[in-house]
Protein backbone atom coordinates (compact mmCIF):
# COMPACT_ATOMS: atom_id res chain seq x y z
CA UNK A 1 0.00 0.00 0.00
CA UNK A 2 3.11 2.22 0.65
CA UNK A 3 4.64 1.36 -2.44
CA UNK A 4 0.87 2.26 -4.60
CA UNK A 5 0.77 5.57 -2.99
CA UNK A 6 4.55 6.32 -3.02
CA UNK A 7 4.04 5.78 -6.82
CA UNK A 8 1.03 7.80 -7.24
CA UNK A 9 2.55 10.67 -5.35
CA UNK A 10 5.01 10.54 -7.39
CA UNK A 11 3.11 10.77 -10.97
CA UNK A 12 0.97 13.44 -9.44
CA UNK A 13 4.29 15.31 -9.00
CA UNK A 14 5.49 15.09 -12.05
CA UNK A 15 2.37 15.87 -13.72
CA UNK A 16 2.53 18.78 -11.72
CA UNK A 17 6.00 19.83 -12.79
CA UNK A 18 5.16 19.06 -16.33
CA UNK A 19 1.98 21.00 -15.95
CA UNK A 20 4.70 24.12 -14.34
CA UNK A 21 7.20 23.74 -17.09
CA UNK A 22 5.20 23.82 -20.24
CA UNK A 23 4.33 27.25 -20.60
CA UNK A 24 8.22 27.86 -20.42
CA UNK A 25 9.20 25.32 -22.77
CA UNK A 26 6.57 26.47 -25.51
CA UNK A 27 7.78 30.51 -24.50
CA UNK A 28 11.57 29.03 -25.19
CA UNK A 29 10.21 26.78 -28.29
CA UNK A 30 8.19 30.14 -29.42
CA UNK A 31 11.22 32.58 -29.24
CA UNK A 32 13.37 29.78 -31.37
CA UNK A 33 11.12 29.91 -34.26
CA UNK A 34 10.80 33.46 -34.22
CA UNK A 35 14.62 33.84 -34.58
CA UNK A 36 15.04 31.17 -36.70
CA UNK A 37 12.53 33.36 -39.09
CA UNK A 38 14.42 36.49 -38.54
CA UNK A 39 17.96 34.31 -39.68
CA UNK A 40 16.32 33.02 -42.42
CA UNK A 41 15.40 36.08 -43.65
CA UNK A 42 18.45 37.81 -42.88
CA UNK A 43 20.30 34.80 -44.52
CA UNK A 44 18.31 35.32 -48.08
CA UNK A 45 18.97 38.88 -47.93
CA UNK A 46 22.69 38.72 -47.24
CA UNK A 47 23.88 36.05 -49.31
CA UNK A 48 21.66 37.73 -52.60
CA UNK A 49 23.43 40.87 -51.58
CA UNK A 50 26.94 38.84 -50.68
CA UNK A 51 26.87 37.97 -54.61
CA UNK A 52 26.39 41.01 -55.76
CA UNK A 53 29.20 42.05 -54.06
CA UNK A 54 31.32 39.21 -55.33
CA UNK A 55 29.20 37.88 -58.32
CA UNK A 56 32.65 36.03 -59.62
CA UNK A 57 32.36 33.69 -56.66
CA UNK A 58 28.69 33.12 -57.16
CA UNK A 59 29.67 31.55 -60.39
CA UNK A 60 31.26 28.91 -58.33
CA UNK A 61 28.39 28.20 -56.24
CA UNK A 62 25.81 28.66 -59.00
CA UNK A 63 23.75 32.04 -57.83
CA UNK A 64 22.53 32.94 -61.43
CA UNK A 65 21.75 36.07 -61.10
CA UNK A 66 25.12 38.42 -61.38
CA UNK A 67 27.08 36.27 -63.72
CA UNK A 68 26.92 38.96 -66.29
CA UNK A 69 29.08 41.41 -63.62
CA UNK A 70 32.38 41.64 -63.87
CA UNK A 71 34.08 43.79 -60.63
CA UNK A 72 36.68 46.14 -61.37
CA UNK A 73 38.93 45.89 -59.23
CA UNK A 74 40.37 49.18 -58.33
CA UNK A 75 40.57 51.57 -54.92
CA UNK A 76 36.91 51.83 -54.56
CA UNK A 77 35.77 48.36 -54.93
CA UNK A 78 37.86 47.15 -52.15
CA UNK A 79 36.51 50.34 -50.45
CA UNK A 80 33.15 49.06 -50.86
CA UNK A 81 34.13 45.62 -49.48
CA UNK A 82 35.31 47.06 -46.51
CA UNK A 83 32.11 48.61 -45.98
CA UNK A 84 30.05 45.68 -46.82
CA UNK A 85 31.59 43.40 -44.43
CA UNK A 86 31.02 46.05 -41.16
CA UNK A 87 27.79 46.85 -42.51
CA UNK A 88 26.43 42.97 -43.03
CA UNK A 89 28.63 42.30 -39.15
CA UNK A 90 25.93 44.82 -37.63
CA UNK A 91 22.91 43.64 -39.17
CA UNK A 92 23.82 39.59 -37.86
CA UNK A 93 24.64 41.41 -34.07
CA UNK A 94 20.99 42.42 -34.25
CA UNK A 95 19.68 39.23 -33.93
CA UNK A 96 19.42 36.77 -30.73
CA UNK A 97 21.77 34.38 -31.11
CA UNK A 98 20.97 32.46 -28.14
CA UNK A 99 17.42 32.01 -28.93
CA UNK A 100 18.83 30.02 -32.18
CA UNK A 101 18.16 26.46 -32.86
CA UNK A 102 21.71 24.59 -32.81
CA UNK A 103 21.19 24.74 -36.74
CA UNK A 104 21.35 28.16 -36.78
CA UNK A 105 23.52 28.88 -34.27
CA UNK A 106 25.66 27.17 -36.49
CA UNK A 107 25.06 29.32 -39.41
CA UNK A 108 25.47 32.57 -37.67
CA UNK A 109 28.52 31.84 -36.32
CA UNK A 110 29.55 30.78 -39.95
CA UNK A 111 28.32 34.01 -41.29
CA UNK A 112 30.10 36.02 -38.50
CA UNK A 113 33.27 34.06 -38.93
CA UNK A 114 32.97 34.61 -42.72
CA UNK A 115 32.37 38.45 -43.16
CA UNK A 116 35.51 39.05 -39.80
CA UNK A 117 37.58 37.49 -42.84
CA UNK A 118 36.47 39.41 -45.44
CA UNK A 119 37.32 42.36 -43.86
CA UNK A 120 40.87 40.96 -42.42
CA UNK A 121 42.14 39.78 -45.94
CA UNK A 122 40.71 43.10 -47.75
CA UNK A 123 41.96 45.61 -45.44
CA UNK A 124 44.88 43.70 -43.60
CA UNK A 125 46.25 41.22 -45.49
CA UNK A 126 45.66 42.73 -48.70
CA UNK A 127 46.95 39.66 -50.91
CA UNK A 128 45.59 42.20 -54.11
CA UNK A 129 48.48 44.19 -53.77
CA UNK A 130 51.32 41.42 -53.55
CA UNK A 131 49.71 38.21 -55.13
CA UNK A 132 48.71 38.66 -58.85
CA UNK A 133 47.15 35.42 -59.19
CA UNK A 134 44.28 37.39 -57.79
CA UNK A 135 43.40 38.48 -60.78
CA UNK A 136 42.26 35.62 -63.40
CA UNK A 137 38.99 35.79 -65.36
CA UNK A 138 39.71 32.28 -67.00
CA UNK A 139 38.35 30.16 -64.02
CA UNK A 140 35.37 32.52 -64.36
CA UNK A 141 34.65 31.89 -67.86
CA UNK A 142 35.12 28.09 -67.57
CA UNK A 143 32.60 27.78 -65.30
CA UNK A 144 29.97 29.26 -66.84
CA UNK A 145 30.62 27.36 -70.04
CA UNK A 146 31.19 24.29 -68.43
CA UNK A 147 28.52 23.99 -65.96
CA UNK A 148 24.72 22.86 -67.65
CA UNK A 149 23.67 25.64 -65.65
CA UNK A 150 21.38 27.27 -68.75
CA UNK A 151 21.11 26.25 -72.46
CA UNK A 152 24.17 27.01 -74.55
CA UNK A 153 23.07 30.06 -75.78
CA UNK A 154 22.20 32.13 -72.79
CA UNK A 155 25.64 31.26 -70.81
CA UNK A 156 27.21 32.38 -74.48
CA UNK A 157 25.34 35.77 -73.81
CA UNK A 158 26.18 35.88 -69.87
CA UNK A 159 29.84 35.25 -71.11
CA UNK A 160 29.72 37.95 -73.59
CA UNK A 161 28.16 40.39 -71.23
CA UNK A 162 31.02 39.42 -68.46
CA UNK A 163 34.05 40.19 -71.08
CA UNK A 164 32.80 43.54 -72.14
CA UNK A 165 34.57 45.03 -69.32
CA UNK A 166 37.86 42.56 -69.39
CA UNK A 167 40.21 45.42 -70.84
CA UNK A 168 39.25 47.80 -67.77
CA UNK A 169 39.69 44.67 -65.21
CA UNK A 170 43.25 44.30 -66.31
CA UNK A 171 44.37 47.55 -66.43
CA UNK A 172 42.48 48.04 -62.73
CA UNK A 173 44.86 44.86 -62.08
CA UNK A 174 47.92 46.42 -63.16
CA UNK A 175 47.65 49.61 -61.04
CA UNK A 176 46.42 47.55 -57.88
CA UNK A 177 49.43 45.20 -57.98
CA UNK A 178 52.25 46.88 -55.17
CA UNK A 179 55.61 44.97 -54.90
CA UNK A 180 54.30 41.43 -55.05
CA UNK A 181 55.73 37.75 -54.07
CA UNK A 182 58.29 36.83 -56.54
CA UNK A 183 56.95 33.28 -56.20
CA UNK A 184 53.20 34.47 -56.47
CA UNK A 185 53.69 36.36 -60.02
CA UNK A 186 55.21 33.23 -61.53
CA UNK A 187 52.27 31.30 -60.24
CA UNK A 188 50.19 34.04 -61.99
CA UNK A 189 51.94 33.56 -65.21
CA UNK A 190 51.41 30.01 -65.65
CA UNK A 191 47.35 30.00 -64.44
CA UNK A 192 46.73 33.28 -66.64
CA UNK A 193 48.79 31.50 -69.59
CA UNK A 194 47.05 28.32 -68.82
CA UNK A 195 44.05 30.11 -68.82
CA UNK A 196 44.00 31.36 -72.68
CA UNK A 197 42.87 27.56 -73.55
CA UNK A 198 39.84 28.60 -71.86
CA UNK A 199 39.05 31.25 -75.23
CA UNK A 200 40.68 28.23 -77.75
CA UNK A 201 39.26 25.62 -80.21
CA UNK A 202 36.24 24.53 -77.99
CA UNK A 203 34.84 28.07 -76.95
CA UNK A 204 34.84 28.81 -80.63
CA UNK A 205 33.38 25.36 -81.64
CA UNK A 206 30.47 26.20 -79.16
CA UNK A 207 30.17 29.69 -80.30
CA UNK A 208 29.89 28.42 -84.18
CA UNK A 209 26.96 25.13 -83.00
CA UNK A 210 25.34 28.26 -80.80
CA UNK A 211 21.67 29.51 -82.19
CA UNK A 212 23.12 33.37 -81.40
CA UNK A 213 22.69 35.68 -84.18
CA UNK A 214 25.39 36.43 -86.43
CA UNK A 215 25.32 39.91 -84.57
CA UNK A 216 25.55 38.44 -81.25
CA UNK A 217 28.11 36.02 -82.80
CA UNK A 218 30.53 38.82 -83.60
CA UNK A 219 30.30 40.49 -80.35
CA UNK A 220 31.09 36.98 -78.35
CA UNK A 221 33.76 37.09 -80.54
CA UNK A 222 35.32 40.48 -80.38
CA UNK A 223 34.75 40.22 -76.48
CA UNK A 224 37.05 37.00 -76.26
CA UNK A 225 39.77 38.33 -78.65
CA UNK A 226 40.09 41.34 -76.37
CA UNK A 227 40.23 39.33 -73.44
CA UNK A 228 42.83 36.90 -74.93
CA UNK A 229 44.93 40.24 -75.56
CA UNK A 230 44.49 41.31 -71.58
CA UNK A 231 45.33 38.20 -70.93
CA UNK A 232 48.93 38.80 -73.04
CA UNK A 233 49.16 41.83 -71.85
CA UNK A 234 49.27 41.49 -68.58
CA UNK A 235 51.11 37.98 -68.14
CA UNK A 236 54.24 40.40 -70.58
CA UNK A 237 53.91 42.56 -67.27
CA UNK A 238 54.72 40.52 -65.32
CA UNK A 239 57.08 38.42 -66.59
CA UNK A 240 58.95 41.91 -67.35
CA UNK A 241 58.29 42.49 -62.93
CA UNK A 242 60.04 39.03 -63.01
CA UNK A 243 62.93 39.80 -65.69
CA UNK A 244 63.81 43.21 -64.32
CA UNK A 245 66.66 42.81 -62.14
CA UNK A 246 65.90 46.13 -60.29
CA UNK A 247 62.35 44.72 -59.25
CA UNK A 248 61.94 44.62 -55.32
CA UNK A 249 59.61 41.71 -54.18
CA UNK A 250 57.73 41.03 -51.20
CA UNK A 251 58.83 38.41 -48.87
CA UNK A 252 55.94 35.44 -49.06
CA UNK A 253 56.19 34.71 -45.97
CA UNK A 254 53.91 35.63 -43.79
CA UNK A 255 54.60 37.65 -40.19
CA UNK A 256 53.06 36.02 -36.90
CA UNK A 257 50.24 38.29 -36.18
CA UNK A 258 49.21 37.98 -40.17
CA UNK A 259 49.72 33.91 -39.65
CA UNK A 260 47.96 33.64 -36.55
CA UNK A 261 45.01 35.86 -37.81
CA UNK A 262 44.53 33.82 -41.25
CA UNK A 263 44.99 30.33 -39.18
CA UNK A 264 42.03 31.65 -37.06
CA UNK A 265 39.83 32.65 -39.58
CA UNK A 266 40.81 29.57 -42.24
CA UNK A 267 40.97 26.94 -39.90
CA UNK A 268 38.16 27.85 -37.11
CA UNK A 269 39.99 24.95 -35.70
CA UNK A 270 40.41 23.45 -31.95
CA UNK A 271 43.88 23.69 -31.95
CA UNK A 272 46.60 26.78 -32.26
CA UNK A 273 49.36 27.02 -34.69
CA UNK A 274 51.82 26.18 -32.04
CA UNK A 275 49.76 23.35 -30.82
CA UNK A 276 49.19 21.31 -34.04
CA UNK A 277 53.09 21.75 -35.02
CA UNK A 278 54.17 20.46 -31.76
CA UNK A 279 51.85 17.38 -31.70
CA UNK A 280 52.77 17.01 -35.84
CA UNK A 281 56.54 16.88 -34.35
CA UNK A 282 55.81 14.30 -31.93
CA UNK A 283 53.72 12.46 -34.31
CA UNK A 284 56.17 12.17 -36.33
CA UNK A 285 58.54 10.21 -34.64
CA UNK A 286 55.35 7.44 -33.69
CA UNK A 287 55.21 6.70 -37.57
CA UNK A 288 58.91 6.51 -38.28
CA UNK A 289 58.54 3.84 -34.97
CA UNK A 290 55.64 1.77 -37.19
CA UNK A 291 57.37 2.04 -40.17
CA UNK A 292 60.02 0.63 -38.68
CA UNK A 293 58.59 -2.55 -38.19
CA UNK A 294 56.41 -2.82 -41.42
CA UNK A 295 59.32 -2.38 -43.22
CA UNK A 296 61.48 -4.69 -41.28
CA UNK A 297 58.76 -7.59 -42.10
CA UNK A 298 58.93 -7.03 -45.76
CA UNK A 299 62.88 -6.34 -46.25
CA UNK A 300 62.43 -9.99 -47.72
CA UNK A 301 60.20 -9.68 -50.09
CA UNK A 302 61.69 -6.45 -51.72
CA UNK A 303 65.59 -6.45 -50.92
CA UNK A 304 66.23 -10.42 -50.57
CA UNK A 305 69.17 -11.07 -48.61
CA UNK A 306 71.25 -7.71 -48.89
CA UNK A 307 72.12 -6.94 -45.28
CA UNK A 308 69.33 -4.37 -43.57
CA UNK A 309 71.06 -0.52 -43.21
CA UNK A 310 71.88 0.28 -39.56
CA UNK A 311 69.88 3.58 -40.17
CA UNK A 312 65.97 3.04 -39.47
CA UNK A 313 65.28 5.64 -41.38
CA UNK A 314 67.45 4.80 -44.23
CA UNK A 315 65.29 0.81 -43.73
CA UNK A 316 62.22 1.75 -44.03
CA UNK A 317 63.22 4.46 -47.22
CA UNK A 318 64.72 1.38 -49.04
CA UNK A 319 61.60 -0.63 -48.93
CA UNK A 320 59.30 2.56 -49.71
CA UNK A 321 61.85 3.03 -52.78
CA UNK A 322 61.44 -0.73 -53.78
CA UNK A 323 57.47 -0.48 -54.21
CA UNK A 324 57.46 2.92 -55.23
CA UNK A 325 58.57 0.70 -58.75
CA UNK A 326 55.40 -0.40 -58.62
CA UNK A 327 53.18 2.23 -60.66
CA UNK A 328 50.84 2.99 -63.33
CA UNK A 329 51.67 4.33 -66.25
CA UNK A 330 51.37 7.93 -67.35
CA UNK A 331 49.42 6.95 -70.33
CA UNK A 332 46.37 4.60 -68.57
CA UNK A 333 46.50 7.04 -65.37
CA UNK A 334 43.10 8.23 -66.07
CA UNK A 335 41.62 4.67 -66.84
CA UNK A 336 43.06 3.52 -63.51
CA UNK A 337 41.38 5.86 -61.30
CA UNK A 338 38.13 5.97 -63.15
CA UNK A 339 38.48 1.92 -61.72
CA UNK A 340 39.75 2.75 -58.53
CA UNK A 341 36.38 5.20 -57.96
CA UNK A 342 33.92 2.56 -58.71
CA UNK A 343 35.77 -0.01 -56.63
CA UNK A 344 35.56 2.12 -53.89
CA UNK A 345 32.11 2.75 -54.60
CA UNK A 346 30.91 -0.98 -54.27
CA UNK A 347 33.39 -1.29 -51.20
CA UNK A 348 31.65 1.16 -49.05
CA UNK A 349 28.28 -0.21 -49.79
CA UNK A 350 29.34 -3.40 -49.15
CA UNK A 351 31.09 -2.72 -45.74
CA UNK A 352 27.81 -0.37 -44.68
CA UNK A 353 29.70 2.83 -43.82
CA UNK A 354 27.43 4.95 -45.85
CA UNK A 355 23.79 5.92 -47.69
CA UNK A 356 25.92 6.48 -50.68
CA UNK A 357 23.75 6.67 -53.91
CA UNK A 358 25.50 5.57 -56.52
CA UNK A 359 23.42 7.41 -58.97
CA UNK A 360 25.57 10.62 -58.01
CA UNK A 361 27.06 11.67 -60.86
CA UNK A 362 30.76 11.55 -60.51
CA UNK A 363 33.42 11.97 -62.95
CA UNK A 364 37.40 11.22 -63.37
CA UNK A 365 38.86 13.82 -66.24
CA UNK A 366 41.67 16.13 -67.08
CA UNK A 367 42.61 19.42 -64.74
CA UNK A 368 41.34 22.46 -66.55
CA UNK A 369 44.69 23.76 -67.70
CA UNK A 370 43.98 26.96 -65.28
CA UNK A 371 43.66 24.66 -62.09
CA UNK A 372 47.33 23.17 -62.87
CA UNK A 373 50.85 23.66 -61.28
CA UNK A 374 49.16 23.37 -58.42
CA UNK A 375 48.77 19.75 -56.78
CA UNK A 376 48.31 16.33 -58.82
CA UNK A 377 44.55 16.41 -58.27
CA UNK A 378 41.54 17.79 -57.03
CA UNK A 379 38.05 17.53 -56.32
CA UNK A 380 35.48 20.31 -57.66
CA UNK A 381 31.79 20.09 -56.47
CA UNK A 382 28.76 20.66 -58.28
CA UNK A 383 27.70 24.16 -56.93
CA UNK A 384 25.36 24.71 -54.21
CA UNK A 385 22.69 26.86 -55.87
CA UNK A 386 22.77 24.25 -59.19
CA UNK A 387 20.00 21.89 -59.41
CA UNK A 388 22.14 19.35 -61.92
CA UNK A 389 25.88 19.17 -62.74
CA UNK A 390 28.92 16.64 -62.42
CA UNK A 391 31.47 16.10 -59.35
CA UNK A 392 34.85 15.90 -60.75
CA UNK A 393 37.56 14.17 -59.82
CA UNK A 394 39.96 16.28 -62.00
CA UNK A 395 44.07 15.07 -62.66
CA UNK A 396 46.65 16.73 -63.66
CA UNK A 397 47.91 16.13 -67.19
CA UNK A 398 51.28 15.23 -67.04
CA UNK A 399 51.65 14.99 -71.04
CA UNK A 400 53.56 18.02 -70.88
CA UNK A 401 56.07 17.06 -67.96
CA UNK A 402 59.50 16.61 -68.44
CA UNK A 403 60.05 12.66 -68.40
CA UNK A 404 62.01 12.70 -65.24
CA UNK A 405 59.10 14.88 -63.79
CA UNK A 406 56.62 11.92 -64.53
CA UNK A 407 58.69 9.35 -63.50
CA UNK A 408 58.99 11.18 -60.30
CA UNK A 409 55.50 11.88 -59.46
CA UNK A 410 53.95 8.32 -60.25
CA UNK A 411 56.91 6.86 -57.85
CA UNK A 412 55.16 9.58 -55.15
CA UNK A 413 52.23 7.90 -56.15
CA UNK A 414 52.61 4.55 -56.96
CA UNK A 415 50.03 1.08 -56.74
CA UNK A 416 49.13 1.14 -53.28
CA UNK A 417 49.86 5.43 -52.67
CA UNK A 418 47.49 6.08 -55.83
CA UNK A 419 44.79 4.23 -53.71
CA UNK A 420 44.93 6.50 -51.11
CA UNK A 421 44.80 9.28 -53.46
CA UNK A 422 41.40 8.19 -55.18
CA UNK A 423 40.15 7.59 -51.26
CA UNK A 424 41.32 10.65 -50.58
CA UNK A 425 40.09 13.28 -53.96
CA UNK A 426 37.36 11.46 -54.87
CA UNK A 427 35.30 8.14 -52.42
CA UNK A 428 34.60 8.49 -50.07
CA UNK A 429 36.87 11.73 -49.42
CA UNK A 430 36.15 15.16 -50.94
CA UNK A 431 33.97 14.29 -54.07
CA UNK A 432 31.64 12.05 -52.08
CA UNK A 433 31.68 14.91 -49.27
CA UNK A 434 30.35 17.51 -52.02
CA UNK A 435 27.89 15.19 -52.78
CA UNK A 436 26.73 14.43 -49.36
CA UNK A 437 26.66 18.61 -48.74
CA UNK A 438 24.87 19.01 -51.76
CA UNK A 439 22.23 16.42 -51.23
CA UNK A 440 21.81 16.87 -47.54
CA UNK A 441 23.29 20.40 -46.17
CA UNK A 442 20.22 21.44 -43.79
CA UNK A 443 21.68 25.26 -44.81
CA UNK A 444 22.96 26.98 -47.99
CA UNK A 445 24.94 28.91 -45.31
CA UNK A 446 27.22 25.54 -44.70
CA UNK A 447 27.49 24.99 -48.56
CA UNK A 448 28.60 27.94 -49.29
CA UNK A 449 31.01 29.46 -46.68
CA UNK A 450 32.43 26.26 -46.55
CA UNK A 451 34.88 24.97 -43.84
CA UNK A 452 38.40 23.97 -45.37
CA UNK A 453 39.71 22.45 -41.98
CA UNK A 454 36.40 20.27 -42.25
CA UNK A 455 36.54 19.27 -45.89
CA UNK A 456 40.69 18.16 -45.97
CA UNK A 457 40.24 16.88 -42.64
CA UNK A 458 37.57 14.31 -43.93
CA UNK A 459 39.23 13.26 -46.72
CA UNK A 460 42.72 12.84 -44.20
CA UNK A 461 40.32 10.63 -42.18
CA UNK A 462 39.10 8.64 -44.80
CA UNK A 463 42.23 7.65 -45.73
CA UNK A 464 42.43 5.76 -42.59
CA UNK A 465 39.10 4.91 -41.91
CA UNK A 466 39.08 2.80 -45.40
CA UNK A 467 42.12 0.67 -44.30
CA UNK A 468 40.70 0.04 -40.68
CA UNK A 469 37.60 -1.54 -42.45
CA UNK A 470 40.15 -3.81 -44.82
CA UNK A 471 40.53 -2.03 -47.89
CA UNK A 472 43.58 -3.23 -49.14
CA UNK A 473 42.66 -6.89 -47.42
CA UNK A 474 45.43 -5.38 -44.87
CA UNK A 475 48.33 -5.69 -46.39
CA UNK A 476 51.77 -4.22 -45.30
CA UNK A 477 52.29 -2.49 -47.90
CA UNK A 478 48.93 -0.42 -47.23
CA UNK A 479 49.68 -0.05 -44.09
CA UNK A 480 53.60 1.22 -44.54
CA UNK A 481 52.20 3.60 -47.38
CA UNK A 482 48.98 4.70 -45.50
CA UNK A 483 51.75 5.82 -42.64
CA UNK A 484 54.13 7.49 -45.46
CA UNK A 485 51.08 8.95 -46.30
CA UNK A 486 50.76 10.07 -42.42
CA UNK A 487 53.67 11.60 -42.30
CA UNK A 488 53.37 13.86 -45.57
CA UNK A 489 50.26 15.56 -44.03
CA UNK A 490 51.65 15.96 -40.83
CA UNK A 491 54.69 17.16 -42.59
CA UNK A 492 52.68 19.76 -44.32
CA UNK A 493 52.26 21.41 -41.33
CA UNK A 494 55.79 21.39 -40.31
CA UNK A 495 56.74 22.50 -43.55
CA UNK A 496 54.26 25.38 -44.00
CA UNK A 497 54.57 26.60 -39.64
CA UNK A 498 58.22 26.14 -40.28
CA UNK A 499 59.04 27.78 -43.82
CA UNK A 500 56.50 30.98 -42.72
CA UNK A 501 57.05 31.15 -38.62
CA UNK A 502 60.90 29.74 -38.09
CA UNK A 503 62.12 30.79 -41.26
CA UNK A 504 63.14 27.50 -42.50
CA UNK A 505 65.32 27.20 -45.86
CA UNK A 506 64.16 25.36 -48.61
CA UNK A 507 67.20 22.92 -47.98
CA UNK A 508 66.26 22.14 -44.00
CA UNK A 509 62.59 21.57 -46.11
CA UNK A 510 64.17 19.42 -48.90
CA UNK A 511 65.89 17.30 -45.93
CA UNK A 512 62.86 17.15 -44.22
CA UNK A 513 60.37 15.63 -46.56
CA UNK A 514 63.30 13.80 -48.21
CA UNK A 515 64.63 12.06 -44.95
CA UNK A 516 61.78 11.89 -42.44
CA UNK A 517 58.62 11.45 -45.07
CA UNK A 518 59.99 10.15 -47.92
CA UNK A 519 59.64 11.69 -50.47
CA UNK A 520 60.48 12.46 -54.33
CA UNK A 521 62.47 15.31 -55.69
CA UNK A 522 59.41 15.73 -57.91
CA UNK A 523 57.05 15.66 -54.69
CA UNK A 524 58.92 17.80 -52.72
CA UNK A 525 59.49 20.61 -55.16
CA UNK A 526 55.64 20.44 -55.54
CA UNK A 527 55.62 21.14 -51.79
CA UNK A 528 57.74 23.61 -51.47
CA UNK A 529 56.69 25.28 -54.24
CA UNK A 530 52.90 25.23 -53.08
CA UNK A 531 53.96 26.00 -49.36
CA UNK A 532 55.41 29.37 -51.02
CA UNK A 533 52.38 30.22 -52.80
CA UNK A 534 49.95 29.41 -49.87
CA UNK A 535 49.64 29.96 -46.04
CA UNK A 536 48.04 27.73 -43.37
CA UNK A 537 46.40 25.98 -45.89
CA UNK A 538 48.74 22.77 -45.98
CA UNK A 539 48.08 22.66 -41.91
CA UNK A 540 43.94 21.77 -42.62
CA UNK A 541 44.69 17.98 -43.69
CA UNK A 542 46.08 17.27 -40.43
CA UNK A 543 44.46 19.38 -38.00
CA UNK A 544 40.99 18.71 -39.40
CA UNK A 545 42.03 14.91 -39.30
CA UNK A 546 42.43 14.60 -35.38
CA UNK A 547 39.56 16.71 -34.71
CA UNK A 548 37.75 14.43 -36.60
CA UNK A 549 38.98 11.24 -34.63
CA UNK A 550 38.35 12.97 -31.12
CA UNK A 551 35.18 13.80 -32.09
CA UNK A 552 34.52 10.05 -33.31
CA UNK A 553 36.10 8.21 -29.89
CA UNK A 554 33.87 10.38 -28.05
CA UNK A 555 30.82 10.23 -30.16
CA UNK A 556 31.51 6.45 -29.49
CA UNK A 557 31.52 7.00 -25.31
CA UNK A 558 28.55 8.72 -25.62
CA UNK A 559 26.47 6.02 -27.79
CA UNK A 560 27.30 2.95 -26.53
CA UNK A 561 25.71 -0.15 -27.82
CA UNK A 562 23.96 2.00 -30.21
CA UNK A 563 27.15 3.09 -31.68
CA UNK A 564 27.91 2.14 -35.85
CA UNK A 565 30.23 4.09 -37.78
CA UNK A 566 27.60 4.08 -40.46
CA UNK A 567 25.41 6.03 -37.76
CA UNK A 568 28.82 8.31 -37.02
CA UNK A 569 29.26 8.86 -40.79
CA UNK A 570 26.00 9.97 -41.67
CA UNK A 571 25.47 12.37 -38.75
CA UNK A 572 28.70 13.54 -39.43
CA UNK A 573 28.11 14.65 -42.83
CA UNK A 574 24.62 16.07 -42.13
CA UNK A 575 26.00 18.59 -40.72
CA UNK A 576 27.41 20.52 -44.20
CA UNK A 577 30.87 21.41 -44.31
CA UNK A 578 30.44 23.20 -41.72
CA UNK A 579 34.02 23.61 -38.59
CA UNK A 580 34.10 20.48 -36.83
CA UNK A 581 34.40 22.01 -33.36
CA UNK A 582 30.61 23.25 -34.28
CA UNK A 583 29.99 19.88 -35.46
CA UNK A 584 31.28 18.59 -32.20
CA UNK A 585 29.15 20.91 -30.00
CA UNK A 586 25.95 19.25 -32.40
CA UNK A 587 26.49 15.93 -31.68
CA UNK A 588 27.87 15.42 -28.57
CA UNK A 589 24.56 17.46 -26.97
Amino acid sequence: MVKIYNVICCLLFAAFAISCNSPKQNEASDASVIADSAFKKFETKFLDEYWHQYPSQSIYFGYGKYYDILVIPDSASFIENSRFSTRWLDSLHTLSFDQLSDNYKISYRITENQLQSDRWYNDTLKPQEWNPGSFNISGDAYALISQPFAPLDQRLRLLSKRLANVDAYYNAALHTIHQPTKEHTALAVQQNEGGLDVFGASLADSIRVSQLTDAEKDTLQMHVAIAVQSMKRYTAFLKQILADKKSVFRDFRLSKDLYTSKFKYDMAASFSPEEIFKKSMADKNYYHGEMYALAVSLWPKYCGDVKKPSDSLELIKAVVDKISLLHASPKYLLDTLTRQVHELEHFIIAKNLFNYDTNASLKVRTMPAYQSGFALANAEFIPPYQEQGTTYFNVEDMSKFPAEKVEGTLREYNDFSLQFLTIHEAMPGHCMQGIYSKLRSPDIIKSVFSNGTMIEGWAVYTETMMLENGWGDHSPEMQLIHDKWKLRELCNVIVDYGLHQLHYSKEAITKLLKNDAFQTDAQIEEKYHRATVSQVQLCSYYTGMLEILALREDFKKKMGDKYSLKDFHEKFLSYGCSPVKYIREMMMK
